[in-house]
């Protein structure tokens, strides 16, 4: 029989980054954007948006990791936005044919002037012992990290 668990976490990861809030959610809204920078890990790691209805009710699917690795698989439901100031979303997390999380994830962009502070709450429960907190909350700053580059990109 298999062993049936669960752990609940909260991850909050923050930065600040050289962009409006404005810019700051187009990144999140824009599903060539998201491809670009939103996956965990080292620069090797890739991320394929399957697809992506950025409303409330709508949902993004995307599949992530490092080449010959077993891939994980990201299945989102947008809860709440406000433009360019929140993003809620119920988020489950796959390894290959297994669920490792479930959780509630709020993204939240406060202007500081020309800059944004980026706050991230992940929610999180992790099921059969798939995953830790401390890997996801490195996972949040490994992907949050890739951020301004992507901001750069196309910046004024």
């Amino acid at each position: 029989m298999k062993r049936v668990s669960t752990s609940h976490h909260t991850v909050v990861v923050e930065r600040t980054v050289n962009a409006t809030p404005a810019r700051v959610f187009a990144a999140w809204r824009d599903a060539a954007a998201l491809q670009r920078w939103h996956a965990p890990g080292d620069g090797t790691w890739h991320t394929n948006i399957v697809s992506h209805e950025f409303r409330p009710g709508g949902g993004r699917v995307m599949t992530f990791g490092a080449p010959g690795d077993v891939q994980y698989r990201e299945d989102c439901r947008y809860e709440d936005i406000v433009d360019d100031q929140r993003i809620c979303y119920a988020m489950t997390i796959s390894r290959g044919n297994e669920r490792i999380t479930t959780s509630m994830v709020t993204v939240l962009m406060t202007a500081k002037g020309a800059r944004t502070l980026l706050t991230v709450t992940d929610q999180l429960v992790i099921l059969d012992g798939g995953d830790t907190a401390a890997d996801r909350e490195r996972g949040w700053g490994e992907t949050l990290d890739k951020l301004p580059a992507e901001l750069t990109r196309h910046a004024a």
